[in-house]
C-alpha cells in the first residue's frame, strides 16, 4: 500500500496511482497441451484472431519460458484468472480436429487416465504436432569404398559407430535416417561422426510418394459369394443402411473370405455417401493387402508407422478434404479425419499391434467400438481367433457374433500333425531341430515344385550362451535378459537395448570356458535348412534381414512369383500373406512363449499357431502342417492342432475366471523406472500404500509392487504393480481417479499408468 506525502490526502492504492489496467479480452480460449496434467490452459484471443479461433484448430502459446502447440477444445466470454497470456499464433484456417474427434480424445483421456491433451497429441499427425511444417527427411547410405578396414577400426573403440556402419553396409541403399536410429536405439550422434568422417552420407531429401501408394494387386470379384459371406453381409447392411450402426464380432477361420466382406460392406457404405477406415497390423500391411482395397476402391489412403511426417500429413489432408473415402492403415489410421463415417474394420483384432505403447496406451479395438458408436457406424472386428475380451463380450450380447467356419475353396482346414520332439532321436549337440516328419514332407513339397514356411518366433542364431560348469547364461551388462548370439555378425546382441559383444572365450561367472549355445533362432533355421536342402532357395525374414520396407517387399515379391522355395521368419510371416503355393507349414518350437509370465501366454500359443497355420493350402492345392513341441498335451497346443478355438476360449475363461483376469475383470498397470532402485522401490511403495488405502471399501485387489518380469532395462530398475477391477464401468472411473491421484502424490518419481494392458513385460 502506498502513501502520499501530503498528511491529509486519502490513502491510495499503487493501482490507483500506476497506469490504467489493460481492458479484458473479449475472448478466451481453452488450449490442451500435451501436458501429463488433467486441465485445459486458458489464453486470451488476440482481437484480430476472434473471427477465426474455434474449436479444433491448432494455435501457438507461451508456456513458461516456451512456446507450444495445442488445441482449442473451447471458448468462453469470461475468465476469473487474475492474468492471462495472450496466443501467439493461429496456425490453421479451418479446424485440424473435428468435434467428433475432440470428442473421443476426450474419452481416450478418460478411460485410459491420461490428460486431454496427450490424447490430442497422439491424433494429430507429427507434422501438426510443431508449427512449422517440412517436406524433407534425412537419409543415410554407406559412401563408395567403406567397408571392412572402416569396421575394423571402429569395433573396439566405437561400438555404436560400428552397430550403425555395418547395418548400412548391409543394407547397400538409402535409409531414413530416424527408421535406422529406431532400430538400432541410437541417437543420430552416431551417424553425425560418421558422416563428418566421409564414411556415410546424410542427405536431406523431399519425401517421395509412399510405395503403397500405388499397390493394386489383382483381386478378381468373386462371381458369388459364399452362403456365410452373404449370410454375414447382411446382417452388416442392415444397421449401415438403417444408419443405427453396431458392433459385430466377425468370426471367420483363415481362408474363409472375411477380407471380401469387408470389400462388399465398404462398397454399400460409399454408395450411401459415407466413408470407412480399415484397420490391420502393420506387420500385415503389405503391398499384397493395401492392393486388393486399392484395386476395388477409387481414393484409398494409407496411413502407416513407416511413412515420412510430409507422406502422413499429405495423406492426412486428403481424407480431410473428402478426397479420399477409403482409409487402410495401423493403428493411428484410426484417427483419420474421415466425415460422414459408416464403417470402421478392425482385421486381426486379437493381435497385440492395435495397444499403443507410450501415452495415451489406449487399445484401438475398444477406441475404434467408441468412435463407430458416436457416428452411427458399423465397426467390425474381424479374426479367426479372437482375443478372449472379444469372444466373451460377444457371448454377452455387447457384441453381435457372425460366424464363417469354412473356407471358400471348399476344402477342409488343413491336417496339423502334432510332433513331440522329446522322442526324436538325438545327435551330438542333443535334440535336432527338424524332426523326421518335417523333413519327410518338406521334400516331398519341394520335389513337387511347391512352397513351404518354417516359422520360428525367435531372431538370432541362439537365444542363448550357456555354462555347463556354473550353469549361468551370459547376460547384457545393461538388462536383466540373456544375451542371443548371431553368427553372421559374430556378436552377442542384447534384444532389449540392442547392444553388441564379441562372445566371452570363457564365463564371465566361474571363468570355465566351453561355453555352449542354446535353441535356435531364425538365423540358425534359415543356415541348417540349407544343409539339408541345398537346392532349395531360402529367404529369412525378421527384423535382422528386412531392415526397410523395400526388402519386405521385395522377398514377398519374389515369394509370390515362386523364385523362393522356403521362406523362414519370424512373427512377420504369420500373417497377412495369401500365397496359393504354400502346401507346407513347419512350426518349429511351438511353445516357445508358452511358458512366459504372463497370463496370456496360452492364448498368444494357441492364436500364433492357428495364425501360421493359416498360411498353408490357401489355394486349390492342399495343404500340411506340422507343430513340432515339448507340450503336447497342453490345451493351446492340442486344440489349435484340432482347429478348436471354442473349446480352448472355454478352457482358458474358466481359468482366468478363477483369479479375476480379464475378460472376468480389468486390469491398470502402474510401471517405475529409474536408475536409482531405491527411488523406484520407495516411489512404488508409496503407492501401493496409497492405493490401499483409498481402494479399502471397494472391490478392487492390489497387487505388489514386485520387480517386473524384465527387473532391469537399459540401466533402469523397473518394479510395477497391478490393480484388479470388477467389470464396472463405474468402479473402473473410481479406480482410476484412486490411481491417478496416488501416483501424482509419489514421491521424486512419475509412474506410467497402464489401463487394460497386453503385456506384463
Amino acid at each position: 500500500m502506498a502513501r502520499a506525502s501530503n498528511p491529509g490526502a486519502r490513502e491510495l492504492t499503487l493501482f490507483e496511482v500506476g497506469p490504467a489496467p489493460k481492458p479484458r479480452a473479449a475472448l478466451y480460449a481453452e488450449v490442451a497441451l500435451n501436458r501429463p496434467v488433467d486441465t485445459q490452459f486458458t489464453y486470451s484471443v488476440p482481437a484480430e484472431l476472434a473471427a477465426r479461433v474455434v474449436p479444433g484448430v491448432r494455435v501457438a502459446v507461451p508456456f513458461g519460458a516456451e512456446r507450444e502447440v495445442g488445441v482449442v477444445t473451447a471458448l468462453a466470454r469470461e475468465c476469473e484468472l487474475a492474468r492471462v497470456r495472450e496466443i501467439a499464433a493461429l496456425l490453421d484456417d479451418e479446424p485440424m480436429v473435428s468435434a467428433e474427434l475432440l470428442a473421443l480424445t476426450r474419452w481416450i483421456g478418460r478411460r485410459y487416465a491420461c490428460s486431454w491433451g496427450e490424447a490430442l497429441h497422439a491424433v494429430l499427425p507429427a507434422a501438426l504436432k510443431r508449427e512449422r511444417e517440412t517436406a524433407k527427411v534425412v537419409v543415410a547410405s554407406i559412401a563408395p569404398g567403406i567397408g571392412a578396414t572402416e569396421l575394423a577400426e571402429l569395433e573396439e573403440a566405437q561400438p555404436k559407430q560400428h552397430r550403425m556402419l555395418r547395418t548400412l553396409i548391409d543394407i547397400g541403399g538409402r535409409i531414413e535416417l530416424r527408421d535406422l536410429c529406431r532400430q538400432l536405439n541410437l541417437s543420430d550422434s552416431a551417424a553425425r561422426t560418421l558422416h563428418k568422417r566421409g564414411w556415410i552420407r546424410l542427405e536431406k531429401v523431399e519425401a517421395d510418394a509412399d510405395e503403397l501408394e500405388t499397390s493394386r494387386t489383382a483381386r478378381p470379384r468373386p462371381e458369388r459369394l459364399h452362403e456365410s459371406q452373404v449370410a454375414a453381409l447382411e446382417r452388416l447392411r442392415e444397421p449401415l443402411e438403417r444408419g443405427t450402426g453396431g458392433a459385430f464380432l466377425l468370426h471367420g477361420v483363415t481362408g474363409s473370405g472375411k477380407t471380401e466382406v469387408y470389400l462388399a460392406l465398404i462398397e454399400r457404405a460409399l454408395e450411401l455417401g459415407r466413408g470407412a477406415i480399415v484397420l490391420v497390423p502393420e506387420i500385415a500391411l503389405t503391398p499384397q493387402t493395401v492392393g486388393w482395397f486399392r484395386a476395388r476402391f477409387e481414393n484409398v489412403a494409407v496411413l502407416h508407422s513407416r511413412m515420412t511426417d510430409a507422406q502422413r500429413l499429405r495423406m492426412w489432408k486428403r481424407v480431410q478434404r473428402g478426397e479420399a473415402r477409403v482409409v487402410v492403415g495401423a493403428r493411428s489410421a484410426l484417427f483419420a479425419p474421415m466425415d460422414k463415417l459408416g464403417v470402421i474394420v478392425v482385421d486381426e483384432e486379437h493381435e497385440p499391434s492395435f495397444k499403443q505403447g507410450s501415452t495415451p496406451r489406449y487399445h484401438a479395438r475398444d477406441v475404434a467400438i467408441e468412435r463407430a458408436r458416436s457416428a452411427n457406424a458399423v465397426c467390425v472386428l474381424g479374426s479367426a481367433t479372437p482375443s478372449l475380451e472379444s469372444w466373451s463380450a460377444a457371448r454377452a450380447g455387447a457384441l453381435v457374433r457372425l460366424s464363417m467356419p469354412k473356407r471358400i475353396s471348399g476344402h477342409g482346414a488343413p491336417p496339423v500333425e502334432i510332433v513331440d520332439v522329446r522322442s526324436e532321436p538325438t545327435g551330438a549337440q542333443g535334440h535336432k531341430l527338424f524332426s523326421r516328419r518335417l523333413l519327410l514332407l518338406l521334400a516331398e513339397t519341394l520335389e513337387r515344385g511347391e512352397q513351404a514356411i518354417l516359422f520360428q518366433n525367435r531372431r538370432g542364431f541362439a537365444p542363448v550362451l550357456w555354462c555347463p560348469g556354473c550353469k549361468e547364461t551370459v547376460r547384457c551388462r545393461r538388462c536383466d535378459v540373456a544375451l542371443a548370439w548371431h553368427q553372421r555378425i559374430s556378436r552377442l546382441v542384447c534384444h532389449s537395448c540392442c547392444d553388441e559383444v564379441p562372445a566371452p572365450k570363457s564365463c564371465p561367472t566361474c571363468t570355465r570356458p566351453g561355453l555352449r549355445f542354446i535353441g535356435a533362432g531364425s538365423e540358425r533355421i534359415e543356415l541348417e535348412i540349407a544343409k539339408v536342402a541345398p537346392t532349395a532357395r531360402i529367404r529369412r525374414m525378421d527384423s535382422d534381414t528386412m531392415r526397410r520396407r523395400e526388402d519386405y517387399e521385395e522377398t514377398l515379391g519374389a515369394f509370390g512369383r515362386g523364385e523362393i522355395d522356403v521362406l523362414v521368419g519370424t512373427q512377420m510371416i504369420a500373417k497377412g500373406l495369401d500365397f496359393p503355393r504354400v502346401t507346407l507349414v513347419g512350426i518349429i518350437s511351438a511353445d516357445s512363449a508358452l511358458h512366459l509370465p504372463d497370463f496370456r501366454a496360452a492364448e498368444r500359443t494357441f492364436q500364433l499357431i492357428s495364425q501360421v497355420a493359416g498360411r498353408a493350402g490357401r489355394g486349390e492345392l492342399p495343404g500340411r502342417i506340422v507343430v513340432q513341441t515339448m507340450s503336447p498335451q497342453h490345451p493351446a497346443i492340442r486344440l489349435a492342432a484340432a482347429h478348436d478355438y471354442d473349446g480352448f476360449a472355454l478352457h482358458e475363461a474358466e481359468l482366468r475366471a478363477e483369479l479375476a483376469y480379464p475378460p472376468h475383470g480389468r486390469l491398470v498397470r502402474l510401471l517405475w523406472e529409474d536408475a536409482s532402485e531405491k527411488l523406484v522401490v520407495d516411489s512404488s511403495v508409496a503407492v501401493g500404500d496409497a492405493l490401499r488405502e483409498k481402494l479399502l471399501d471397494s472391490a478392487a485387489v492390489v497387487l505388489g509392487p514386485a520387480p517386473a518380469p524384465i527387473a532391469i532395462a537399459r540401466d533402469r530398475h523397473r518394479r510395477h504393480l497391478l490393480v484388479k477391477i470388477p467389470l464396472d464401468d463405474a468402479q473402473m472411473q473410481l479406480v482410476l481417479d484412486a490411481v491417478r491421484s496416488s501416483a501424482d502424490a509419489a514421491p521424486k518419481l512419475r509412474a506410467v499408468i497402464d489401463v487394460d494392458p497386453v503385456s506384463l513385460f
